[in-house]
């Protein structure tokens, strides 16, 4: 039986409740793990609906089933700039390069909307991400300026010339 296929697609106002329950799936297994930089203000329900209203946010969808999600905005600091945010893949799915996909996916939307570079906040506990984000030509940039000791996070950016 062939593999069904993967799309990432703008997310729909109404499926706002899907985007916030793969997050929330995907911060409870991260807490659990022992990442202390999940917590419940990263699915704040207002910013991203507006988010979804602004087709900021894409699910990711195996066949017909919403298993990840991403948010690709413009930067608030820098008009050339785009911002990576909510990479949450349900835990059931990951492990199968869907992450790649996605950043992929972040890179090619960038470009195509006229972005010079990719940028996203990691947090420093998210080791995985942080490796994966490194092989595939980010730039580790330090230190987030004025982040808590609790809540320290990484920025790394991508040129996309």
């Amino acid at each position: 039986m062939d593999p069904k296929p993967l799309t990432i697609q703008p997310a729909k106002e109404t499926q706002l409740l899907e985007v916030l329950y793969i997050i929330r799936e995907c911060a409870e297994q991260l807490i659990a793990k022992g990442l202390s930089s999940w917590h419940n203000t990263h699915d704040d329900y207002a910013e991203i609906s507006h988010d979804i209203s602004k087709s900021y946010i894409h699910l990711v969808f195996i066949g017909r089933i919403p298993v990840g999600t991403i948010t690709v905005k413009p930067d608030a600091s820098d008009a050339a700039v785009s911002f990576l945010d909510r990479l949450a893949i349900f835990p059931h799915f990951q492990g199968r390069g869907l992450a790649k996909e996605m950043i992929d996916f972040a890179e090619t939307h960038s470009r195509e909307h006229g972005f010079k570079m990719l940028r996203g906040v990691i947090p420093i506990d998210d080791e995985s991400l942080c490796k994966l984000l490194e092989k595939k030509g980010f730039m580790n940039m330090g230190v987030a300026s004025g982040d808590t000791p609790e809540l320290v996070r990484i920025i790394f950016e991508k040129r996309l010339g």
